[in-house]
């Protein structure tokens, strides 16, 4: 498999306590259907975590499709964010975007989060 399409283990924030602290100190990013939590990691590389719960799309195919997308969204990205630690909450009304509305609203997130982070980073 080619390593660009890879997504490991080690590039997901897996354990609840991770999710935790991202939860109890990090910086916000919005876009109208997403938001993004991101804290600095002890890591090279970008870690996320995705999370669309059952009051967004009660649906689990709906909910595994935005997954989906995020996670695709995310690979092709993933050299912006270096030793970020990124969690993507989907907002009410994210099921009813089409994939190419849900793709634009991603790379607005993205294009947000970069700017944040930079200055977090300051």
């Amino acid at each position: 498999m080619n390593n660009y399409l890879s997504f490991p283990r080690t590039h997901r924030i897996v354990s609840k306590s991770e999710y935790q602290s991202l939860f109890d100190q990090s910086n916000k990013v919005a876009q109208r259907y997403l938001l993004a939590l991101f804290k600095p990691n002890q890591k090279s590389h970008a870690r996320v975590g995705i999370i669309v719960g059952k009051r967004v799309a009660n649906q689990a195919v709906a909910r595994n499709q935005i997954k989906r997308i995020v996670r695709e969204s995310f690979r092709a990205n993933y050299e912006r964010f270096q030793g970020l630690d990124i969690v993507i909450i989907a907002r009410a009304q994210c099921d009813n975007l089409n994939k190419i509305q849900l793709r634009e609203g991603i790379e607005q997130l993205w294009q947000k989060l970069a700017v944040q982070s930079q200055k977090a980073s300051r």
